[in-house]
């Protein structure tokens, strides 16, 4: 199986049970359900691609993975709704911003978990905000976790695909 397609499965298909515990969350934080599922799944897109960045760097092996990555993600845009992969392309920014925010002081999961709670609530200031804080972080830093550890436990063999060869 090509690893970026399992890193997009990662990000687009929700845990067993995630979604009922959102619901009941979101219910209980009074924010909407689907906006909090959505914002989770950029969240992970994000967690994906920071892992990617920190567990590999500028290897050859991370370029070819983010790229084929990022190609399903134009793919989705393509078939379900043409703004998702440019919504991605903006909380990919808005949460690197986060972690080079100059409230830098709390941590990355802390930092993390702020911005998803802002983009939860809008902005708000409101009852519920650090419960998504922690939501957010503790999904953050769980599949931060899980994937650094995959691209670090694996050997990653680079392919020429069939689109990519040229017939002589």
């Amino acid at each position: 199986m090509e690893l970026a397609a399992l890193l997009v499965d990662t990000v687009c298909l929700p845990g067993s049970g995630e979604q009922e515990a959102l619901r009941e969350l979101a219910e209980f934080l009074g924010v909407e359900r689907e906006s909090m599922e959505s914002e989770l799944m950029f969240l992970r897109a994000f967690a994906v691609d920071f892992a990617s960045v920190m567990a590999l760097g500028d290897a050859p092996e991370r370029l070819a993975i983010t790229e084929r990555f990022f190609h399903h993600w134009e793919t989705i845009s393509e078939q379900v709704d043409a703004s998702v992969f440019d919504d991605m392309q903006d909380r990919l920014s808005y949460y690197t911003e986060a972690i080079h925010s100059d409230g830098a002081g709390a941590g990355l999961t802390a930092q993390i978990g702020l911005a998803f709670a802002e983009r939860c609530k809008a902005g708000e200031e409101e009852e519920g905000s650090e419960d998504l804080a922690m939501l957010g972080g503790s999904m953050f830093v769980a599949l931060f976790e899980e994937v650094s550890d995959l691209l670090n436990g694996i050997d990653i063999v680079l392919y020429d695909s069939p689109a990519d060869t040229v017939e002589e």
